[in-house]
Parts: C-alpha cells; sequence; structure tokens
C-alpha cells in the first residue's frame, strides 16, 4: 500500500497537529463510501448484472426502500444531460407514476418514471436536445394531458436506468442520490454484479457534476475489510498475521474516513490511493475469519486513532516517518525487521540510463543538461537513500525523500548505486571458529539453510544480502556498465509502518497479532 506523496505530506500534517479524541465503539460510522474507482470511474456507462435491484435512499441515516426491480437483462446506466420535462404532480410509489407514464406513452411522448427524492416520484418527458424543442414538447403536452410540467436543463447529476426498450426510469439526485441492493445472493451473500468486480451491500451510481458515471459502494466497515485484507496480503499466511493486517486495514479506514477532508464524494477508494480492495470475488475463508476474529478492534496510540499505514517490505528495517513525509510522528518509528526474510517481492535490480533519468527529471520540471552522476549524498539510520545528488552538463538537482522513488520510479529508498567502472567485491571477510579474521573468495564461501542445503556464494548473480542484529544489508555482485545507473536494492514500498511480510515472518516466529502491532507501531495499545 502507497499514498500519493502530496497527499500524504498533508495528512502528516494533519497528524502532526490532530488532537482528535477517538474512538468508543459506538463512534465507528454505519457504513464506508467506497469509491470503485479503479474500473467505475467517469465511465459513459454502468451495466448491474443482476435480475432484482432494490432502490432507495439513505435518510437520516437509515436506508429506505422505494422500489424493487426485476429484470432478465440487467440494468443499463447512463448519464442524462439533456432537457427534461418534469411534472408538477407528485405521486408516492413507482406504480401510481407508472401508470400516468403508461397513458402519455400512448399518446407518443417519451414518458418515463421519475424518482425525486424519497418518496417523491413524478413523471418525465425527454430527450429534447434544446429548449427550444423542450418548449414544443411542453405546448403538446399541455393540450394532450391535464398533467402539468416544468422544463428542467441538465443538473449535472442526473441518470437513467434502462430495464427494457418499454421501461426506463429517470433518477435527479439533486437531493438525495438513489443507491442499490439486490436479493441475489451467491453463497447466501447478496451481491451487486457490475461485470468487471462483484461487490456486498449497497451502490450508488451517480455523475456528481461529471458527464461520466462513478460508482460508489456504501457497505459496512467488517465487510468492507472483506474485500481488502485479501487483496493486501496471501490468504494463506499465518493467522495472526492475518489478524494484524485486519486489524492494521480496519484502523487505517476508520482514521480516513472521520479526517477526510477531500472534496470527494467517497471516504476511501479501491486503489493504493486508500488500500487496496476488490470486492466480493477475492474473499478467502481464512482472511474473512481473522477480521470476525478482531472485529471492531483498532490501535491507539494513548485516546488518538493511529494512522496505521503499512506497505510491502523494508528490506530490514521500516522507518521514521519524518525521513519519508514531513511530519514526525511519535508512534511511526522505524525498528529493525530481521524477521522479514521471506518477502513477497524479492531484491530488485532496476537500471537506469543518463538519458531516462534527464527524461524522468524533465516530467517534473527539472533541466540540468545531460545526467553525468548519481550520488547518494545522505542515508538514514535505517540505510535509506535520503538525499539524492542528480549531476548534469548544466548543473545538479537534489531529490530528497520520497522524490526519490517518485522522480524515479523505484521500489523503495534502500538502494545502492552501481555506476560505470565498478566492479563487486570478489572476496569477503570471514571468522573461523578460533576468531581468526581472513579474506575468502566468494567462490569459494558457502552458506547452509535451516534445512541443511548449501550452496556456493558464487551463485547469486544480483546481490548478497545479509543479516545483522538490527538491520538486512545487501552487497552488490553487479559491475558497472556504460552510461547506465544501476539501483540495486531491497524493500518495497515507503517503510513506515507495519512491514506485512515482517508481519508475516513474526507470525511463524510466534509472534501473535497484538504483539505484531504494537511492535510496529511505537507506543501503541491494541483494543
Amino acid at each position: 500500500m502507497k499514498r500519493k506523496f502530496n497527499i500524504l505530506l498533508c495528512i502528516f500534517i494533519m497528524i502532526a497537529n490532530s488532537s482528535n479524541k477517538i474512538y468508543a465503539k459506538t463512534d465507528i460510522p454505519d457504513y464506508l463510501r467506497v469509491g470503485l474507482i479503479q474500473y467505475y470511474e467517469h465511465v459513459t456507462s454502468i451495466t448491474l448484472n443482476n435480475t432484482t435491484l432494490i432502490m432507495g435512499y439513505e435518510v437520516k441515516g437509515g436506508w429506505v426502500k422505494e422500489h424493487m426491480f426485476t429484470s432478465e437483462t440487467g440494468y443499463l446506466f447512463q448519464p442524462y444531460t439533456h432537457f427534461i420535462l418534469i411534472s408538477d404532480q407528485i405521486y408516492n410509489t413507482y406504480e401510481e407514476a407508472l401508470e400516468q407514464v403508461q397513458i402519455l406513452r400512448q399518446q407518443g411522448f417519451k414518458a418515463y418514471v421519475g424518482s425525486s427524492t424519497s418518496s417523491v416520484w413524478r413523471v418525465f418527458i425527454g430527450d429534447p436536445k434544446t429548449k427550444a424543442e423542450a418548449q414544443n414538447i411542453l405546448e403538446q403536452v399541455g393540450t394532450a394531458s391535464s398533467l402539468n410540467f416544468q422544463i428542467a436543463s441538465d443538473n449535472g447529476l442526473r441518470t437513467m436506468m434502462v430495464l427494457s426498450s418499454l421501461e426506463t426510469v429517470i433518477f435527479d439526485n439533486a437531493i438525495l442520490h438513489s443507491q442499490f441492493m439486490t436479493m441475489d445472493t451467491t453463497y447466501g451473500a447478496p451481491v451487486l454484479d457490475l461485470g468487471e468486480r462483484r461487490y456486498r451491500e449497497k451502490v450508488e451510481i451517480g455523475r456528481y457534476n461529471d458527464k461520466g458515471l462513478t460508482v460508489v459502494n456504501v457497505i459496512d466497515l467488517e465487510q468492507y475489510l472483506y474485500g481488502v485484507v485479501p487483496a493486501e496480503v496471501g490468504a494463506s499466511w499465518p493467522i495472526e498475521a492475518l489478524k494484524a493486517q485486519a486489524v492494521a486495514a480496519r484502523s487505517y479506514a476508520l482514521y480516513d474516513t472521520i479526517n477526510n477532508t477531500s472534496n470527494h464524494i467517497y471516504d476511501v477508494c479501491d486503489t493504493t490511493g486508500s488500500q487496496v480492495y476488490k470486492g466480493f470475488d477475492i474473499e478467502k475463508d481464512t482472511t474473512n475469519e481473522a477480521i470476525d476474529l478482531t472485529k471492531h478492534q483498532l490501535i491507539y496510540f494513548g485516546d488518538l486513532l493511529v494512522y496505521s499505514c503499512f506497505f510491502s517490505s523494508s528490506g530490514g528495517h521500516t522507518e521514521n516517518s519524518e525521513n519519508v513525509w514531513s511530519g514526525t510522528v511519535p508512534y511511526l518509528k522505524g525498528v529493525p525487521d530481521i524477521y522479514e526474510t521471506s518477502p513477497e517481492k524479492k531484491p530488485w535490480v532496476k537500471e537506469i540510463t543518463a538519458t531516462e533519468i534527464r527524461d524522468c527529471l524533465g516530467r517534473y520540471d527539472v533541466y540540468i543538461g545531460d545526467i553525468v552522476d548519481v550520488v547518494p549524498l545522505d542515508y538514514t539510520d535505517a540505510g535509506r537513500v535520503l538525499n539524492l545528488r542528480i549531476v548534469g552538463t548544466q548543473g545538479e538537482h537534489i531529490l530528497t525523500k520520497e522524490t526519490i522513488r517518485r522522480y524515479l520510479n523505484l521500489y523503495g529508498r534502500k538502494f545502492e548505486v552501481i555506476k560505470q567502472g565498478y566492479q563487486p567485491k570478489r572476496k569477503l571477510t570471514a571468522m573461523n571458529a578460533f576468531d581468526q579474521s581472513n579474506e575468502i573468495s566468494i567462490n569459494q564461501m558457502y552458506v547452509t539453510s535451516d534445512s541443511g542445503q548449501t550452496n556456493c556464494l558464487h551463485d547469486l548473480e544480483e546481490q548478497l544480502i545479509v543479516i545483522s542484529g538490527n538491520n538486512i544489508d545487501n552487497v552488490p555482485l553487479i559491475a558497472g556498465k556504460d552510461n547506465t545507473f544501476i539501483f540495486v536494492g531491497q524493500g518495497w514500498g515507503h517503510g513506515v509502518g507495519m512491514s506485512q511480510c515482517g508481519a508475516k515472518g513474526m507470525a511463524y516466529a510466534g509472534f501473535n497479532y497484538k504483539e505484531i502491532l504494537e511492535y510496529y507501531y511505537t507506543g501503541v495499545e491494541v483494543r
């Protein structure tokens, strides 16, 4: 999981100055609004592949059912952007409005049932492209019907749902946004099918002052986590690691929701901009069990709910928040991560030519000519590059903290730079049983695994990983190349908070989920 830099910059300023006290169980929101932006943001149409669809509204914290639709072919949602005629007359039910619609259709008008808000149904007539055309239709319907109509232009919110060639419903969405549930079940759970993915509970399909449609999944926090935890970690991991991820993800989502100051229509989204959420189809029994076993449990620093950020792997040591973003947060301190011995994403090597680095900087309006050198200036105590000097023929530029990773598209900042002319170490110093040290060629050194398997070190092609008491370091085994800078590193992500692969290693070592969380987040309590 990773945040975009500019978002995190604001978040950490907010954390550093936050005084919010929280949170009793009763303070947990009834539901989250999850923006399904990976597949369903600003799109021209949405299809719900269900046979039943229950439409309703969120009214004063409760959900009010308005009508249940049935369809053999699914439900097609589209933006409605034309002028429209809206009846002054109000009907309490869909059926009452439909009677009037059928009469108008028989008279040749394109009439639709329309929903304005909870328990307010009207008759709509479309689809005039211009106000003059709408005025003409208004005059015609005035002589053919006793109903009174007003002309309305596009309100930036209106949508239409097509059930069949004979049945289309308009949703005004100006006061309340329509939401949808289903009676269609999979393994006993009602599931809404959007094609690419399926989701529990409710969806809201709206325009939100946009030409395209965006979908929001309105869902209970615990059921939301069912689609998060297996998207973030492996469902086959030990249960204590899964429980740690469940509590961290719950705290993260709740913190994000309560402290959301953006203008988004949702609290969290389904990408790494928040945390990955893939809905119903990714759910696993093991991760659902971990969520259920930790239900409502959160991470606190005193009386404060923590910003429980996490990431894939640290490469041996997590990082202080101030070395990654802008704010110093007392519970986000770097700790040794020596149980992270089997990361899901292995140590990495990335070759970037001088021309590619020049182009990377250019995308951020940094122009220093042709690149001639890349020099790490400072390292954090955890081993990450803090400042990276890029030297060009027309000047130099220093990248700091996460701009290093962002500008150069690196997996992490725990790396060494291999340059033209570099030759890897072929000898290492080893200590024998008599405390005597000797230099030995890598070709003559062997390592033995826990299972007793022996391998020669020279079989390693890229880097040698060395585990110490408080970190995991690397020795590059790659020779330099002309006009190329080779970044030899380990760790994936920003490095702040909980290492997911480190949590897995701690669980295998016998630590429980509370011990894992209280290790990665300094001075906290899980309750």
